[in-house]
């Protein structure tokens, strides 16, 4: 029996990425739907061990932290932060873009920052963001003002809320933005 050999410190995320390239390096050796299934799972619980355990701002509305959490897994922590900044840039000129559009009645603009804003959205998890984004579009091509008024206080309170969180959020072994 070999003992463990204690003179190497291995770190919690040395240990997750290692996890990562033995999944990889195992979903080549993968041939049916069950193996892939499986493997789906333990990139799941990868993921998960791997997240920020931040908490979510109370703003933030319905979030699906996995969808997030998958971005930050494929770009890897030496691109990680450069996307955690782009998001953060993106969301923050749709912010500007939203508010432009709403203040002058700018139907056009609120349909293109919608647009991005659904996209966004989307694909970090903001759930519920996303839902109000598709809202606001369908709003702006009926160029429903009071409806307008009434949906974006609560789009760009959650808007605010997913900006703060993604420029605060870090990656596993603790780069950051």
């Amino acid at each position: 029996m070999t003992l463990p050999d204690h003179s190497v410190a291995i770190t919690r995320a040395d240990a997750l990425q290692d996890l990562r390239r033995a999944a990889h390096a195992l979903s080549r050796h993968l041939d049916t739907g069950p193996e892939r299934a499986d493997l789906a799972l333990i990139e799941e619980a990868i993921s998960r061990l791997s997240a920020n355990p931040k908490a979510l701002p109370d703003d933030i509305g319905e979030f699906d932290r996995s969808r997030l959490d998958h971005l930050l897994d494929l770009t890897g922590p030496d691109l990680g932060p450069e996307l955690l900044a782009r998001l953060t840039e993106d969301l923050t000129a749709t912010l500007d873009s939203l508010q432009q559009g709403a203040a002058v009645r700018d139907w056009k603009r609120l349909r293109e920052a919608t647009h991005v804003l659904i996209s966004l959205a989307g694909s970090v998890g903001a759930l519920s963001l996303q839902a109000m984004a598709e809202g606001l579009n369908t709003i702006a091509h009926s160029q429903d003002q009071a409806a307008a008024q009434a949906t974006m206080p609560m789009l760009m309170r959650q808007l605010r809320a997913l900006i703060s969180f993604v420029s605060s959020t870090r990656m596993p072994n603790g780069a950051s933005t």
